[in-house]
């Protein structure tokens, strides 16, 4: 096997575990939610995010910290990523003091607040949650790293009845449908234009192989931690 041909098969199998990651987020997160007239959701129309809250990990959407208080009676932290898992916190950075923040909660209600400002904080951060009826979204800072967290602090300012039962669950399964294939094809693409005539099927094996190893996660996924975890051990194998 030629040298070229190692590092594509190698760059394919990055790129699977990071789409792994994805479609065990995508195919999994609906787990949690039986009946969606029993789940919080987090609104933010700045930053188009309507997602539930979950009470297990960050790994499966935006999570409530349950050492804080829920919504209207005390202080409430909530985490998510901006990469990968459904990047529920992808734009956060682009809230400014005076945007709206809604958290719909069964048996409590609508509580709205409003952004009063962003700071950035070292990873090791450990938040009060004695500070109120205030709202804490957290998430990794800079883009694409864990160093540190950027942190929106919001206040209380309304709570209304709620309404949850025609509620729209926004973890859209279909996505991990749709890495699956963007992957079979990207795969099929590569091997047939790769230069090397006679390796071709080699890559070709090593897309069907994968894309059924994907397909097969999509139907039983993998908790997304264990994938993580060989991709930690692999990028520190290579010095990333």
């Amino acid at each position: 096997m030629k040298i070229s041909t190692f590092f594509i098969l190698f760059g394919m199998l990055i790129i699977s575990l990071y789409g792994l990651i994805e479609i065990s987020y995508y195919s999994s997160a609906n787990q949690f939610i039986t009946d969606n007239t029993n789940i919080p959701y987090l609104e933010i129309p700045k930053i188009d995010v309507n997602q539930p809250i979950n009470n297990k990990s960050v790994d499966y959407g935006i999570y409530h910290d349950l050492k804080s208080a829920k919504p209207g009676l005390g202080t409430i932290a909530l985490f998510g990523h901006r990469t990968l898992h459904g990047s529920s916190f992808l734009n956060l950075d682009k809230l400014q003091p005076g945007d709206n923040i809604t958290i719909k909660w069964p048996g409590i209600g609508n509580v709205e607040y409003e952004v009063i400002n962003s700071t950035i904080v070292q990873a090791s951060y450990k938040l009060s949650v004695e500070q109120g009826n205030t709202l804490f979204l957290a998430t990794c800072y800079p883009f694409g790293t864990s160093n540190e967290r950027l942190m929106i602090r919001a206040t209380q300012v309304h709570i209304y009845p709620l309404n949850m039962s025609n509620k729209k669950i926004d973890n859209n399964p279909q996505y991990a449908l749709i890495i699956i294939l963007a992957f079979f094809i990207g795969g099929i693409i590569i091997s047939s234009i790769y230069p090397v005539k006679e390796e071709q099927h080699i890559i070709f094996l090593a897309t069907i192989i994968i894309t059924l190893f994907l397909i097969i996660t999509y139907i039983y996924p993998i908790p997304p931690t264990a994938i993580e975890s060989k991709l930690s051990l692999i990028n520190k194998i290579i010095g990333v």
